[in-house]
């Protein structure tokens, strides 16, 4: 099924109204680039050497040494390193850049290819980094050998703060799986990895202060410290800060099973394992509350040297304050008119202590309040209007509302999502606090093995929509560089394209998964909070069902979305017609076989409603390919009888969404002017 959507996909390429793709596959597409035409490229093979000059230093040599190991696998023999005066490669560094990586670290660089040399020069080590992996995804070939084409490249980022969230508390995702990430972001050119470290459902870090909050907070699942300090400096190798979070006061009940004279609630106080809102929180009326925070930050900042400090601060329920006695009472004598005053003042005592420790502190979009100290940074989570109002009011803010990953959105939606839209409204000065983007990947419905995935190859669209210049839109040519990233990832060793596969064979280990294949190129998983239709779930049902095989932007959701596109723009499109009617009798048809399997295990049985609703589907875009075909309209009951059951597969069938439902809906609306 998939060599026959890549067919497709080609045809779909040479039809006329395709956007003419780049001549390279680079993601994020840099800033400036002009290639060269009609030169010889720069041949790399085994007479290849590289010379670093200038300046140098151990992260320097590492970076160049992961380069060469990645090169020489891409051409299959090894480099003539070093290199001298004559090298093929030079590498012009600066200086070091800042001894702990910030905010501001310059991460630009230039890079001139022709048919004699490569010539790297960046002001910083981040920056080489940053130009090394452009130059390994410019390594291209041909029958006759590899090599590099000519090209001007002058680059740079467009936004400083370019993350990724990872939720370790709610599943914990061992060290090999964190430097994995690590990977793959290095390669699309993020510089932050929000680590999501105690959650009501674990505690992840040892503590060897408070060492219960490990030990009885975790179910054995947490980093030693010698892991984090590894994972930080593997990180900073690859030119990546690492910001922690540790929430609080809400989000935060496994703090207290070993420490529940902090809490809201008396002990005693277990891991919360439901999804939603916390058991316990903390007790903002106790001076001891602060002393514990202080001395626990004092202990994490020898090991988390990045100058921000994420606090949380979201979702606090009322009802923990309000439902104690003396908290209200101490809430009534301090003068706080209400429980969002209480956040207010434990959010004023953290930043103390933050500043204490030198750092600064970042709050999900609840801890705005007129009395916010302004050097807070505001992430927006509810909605890209609290970016807006957040920045108007003085505060460096983050958005992350329209990168939800976990919320198994399209490649698109994240893509064509900006933290400053053309025609902002903002001033220069309150632009200027928007200091990036950060999609987030919260761990209800992803564990180790799912991980790479949901990650990928989407977070490739939030990393050039953060890094590249703004007019950077065109989303065929985007899609078309995900399916290189996704082959790219797959080769350093995530499990991207082989994920479904995989899944399939531990539900069923023996016999012919091509329908379920075929199937998972359509059904997608349910968007977030319909996943809990039908099945409920908790921290320990193990996510290994039908669901968690499927991808979160099936390949062919896009590629009937395109074919629909031309039809609607011209019905007498009739290459695109056929391209959609093969596949729609390919899914027809492949219900059966599906149906067949599901007699074998429940689990494959799960698969069977959205087979057969997308067999359904899929007849009825047949005969309004049909209709199209013969230039007919059809009979008003039947346009209205299909519109109507349509619309009842918009929602998860099972466990499983049918991703291209409201493309067929297009095709009765141009068939009879149905409005949906």
């Amino acid at each position: 099924m998939r060599h026959m959507i890549l067919l497709l996909v080609s045809l779909l390429l040479a039809a006329p109204l395709t956007i003419v793709a780049q001549p390279n596959s680079l993601l994020p597409v840099p800033r400036n680039m002009r290639m060269g035409e009609g030169a010889t490229p720069l041949t790399l093979d085994s007479g290849t050497t590289v010379r670093v000059t200038r300046f140098r230093d151990a992260r320097l040599d590492r970076a160049v040494a992961r380069f060469v190991d990645r090169a020489e696998a891409r051409i299959g023999v090894p480099f003539a390193v070093p290199g001298g005066p004559t090298a093929t490669i030079v590498i012009e560094v600066t200086a070091a850049g800042q001894r702990v990586q910030g905010i501001d670290e310059n991460e630009s660089y230039s890079l001139h290819v022709n048919n004699e040399r490569a010539f790297l020069k960046a002001p910083t080590v981040v920056g080489a980094i940053r130009g090394l992996e452009t130059l390994l995804q410019l390594i291209t070939g041909d029958e006759q050998r590899f090599y590099v084409p000519e090209v001007a490249i002058e680059d740079e980022p467009r936004f400083h703060w370019r993350g990724l969230l990872v939720d370790v508390g709610r599943h914990f995702m061992p060290v090999e799986q964190i430097k994995n990430t690590l990977d793959g972001m290095a390669l699309v050119k993020l510089n932050v990895l929000h680590w999501h470290l105690s959650e009501d459902q674990g505690f992840r870090v040892e503590s060897k202060r408070f060492p219960k909050l490990h030990q009885l907070g975790s179910d054995g699942s947490y980093y030693t410290q010698s892991e984090l300090r590894d994972v930080v400096a593997y990180a900073r190798d690859r030119g990546i800060r690492v910001v922690p979070e540790f929430d609080m006061p809400g989000h935060s009940t496994a703090w207290f099973v070993g420490y529940p004279q902090y809490a809201s609630r008396p002990a005693p106080i277990a891991i919360r394992r439901e999804w939603g809102g916390a058991d316990a929180i903390f007790d903002p009326s106790r001076e001891e509350t602060y002393t514990f925070i202080d001395q626990f930050i004092g202990e994490m900042v020898a090991i988390f040297p990045d100058q921000y400090w994420h606090i949380g601060g979201d979702e606090v329920e009322a009802k923990h304050w309000n439902g104690n006695a003396r908290i209200t009472r101490w809430r009534r004598a301090r003068g706080f008119a209400n429980t969002a005053a209480v956040q207010a003042h434990f959010n004023r005592r953290l930043t103390t202590i933050l500043r204490k420790h030198g750092r600064v502190m970042i709050g999900w979009d609840e801890v705005l309040h007129p009395q916010l100290p302004t050097q807070t940074v505001v992430q927006s989570w509810r909605g890209v209007n609290y970016l807006s109002e957040a920045v108007r009011k003085g505060h460096p803010g983050i958005l992350s509302a329209p990168y939800y990953l976990d919320h198994i959105k399209p490649a698109t939606d994240f893509y064509l999502a900006d933290p400053l839209p053309a025609g902002t409204t903002l001033t220069a000065e309150q632009q200027a606090l928007v200091l990036g983007g950060e999609a987030c990947m919260w761990s209800e419905f992803v564990s180790e093995e799912t991980t790479d995935s949901r990650l990928w190859p989407r977070l490739g669209a939030v990393a050039e929509r953060l890094w590249s210049p703004q007019h950077v839109t065109d989303v065929p040519d985007m899609y078309r560089r995900l399916d290189v990233l996704a082959g790219r990832l797959e080769g350093m060793g995530l499990r991207v394209q082989s994920h479904t596969a995989r899944m399939l064979r531990q539900l069923m280990p023996t016999g012919d998964i091509a329908p379920l294949e075929t199937l998972l190129t359509v059904a997608q998983p349910p968007f977030f909070g319909q996943r809990l239709n039908g099945v409920s779930t908790n921290q320990l049902q193990p996510l290994t069902r039908i669901v968690d095989a499927a991808r979160p932007d099936p390949s062919a959701r896009w590629l009937v979305e395109r074919l629909v596109r031309r039809v609607v723009q011209g019905p007498v499109d009739v290459a695109a017609r056929d391209s959609l009617a093969t596949l729609f009798a390919r899914w027809r048809d492949n219900a059966p076989r599906v149906r067949a399997l599901g007699t074998g295990t429940p689990l494959i049985a799960q698969s069977t409603p959205a087979s057969d609703a997308l067999a359904r589907t899929s007849e009825i875009g047949l005969q309004a390919i049909g209709y199209l075909s013969r230039g007919e309209r059809p009979p008003s009951e039947w346009l209205q009888m299909s519109m109507i059951e349509l619309k009842g597969y918009e929602g998860p069938q099972g466990l499983l969404r049918v991703s291209i439902v409201s493309e067929i809906v297009k095709l009765l609306v141009i068939l009879g002017g149905v409005v949906s």
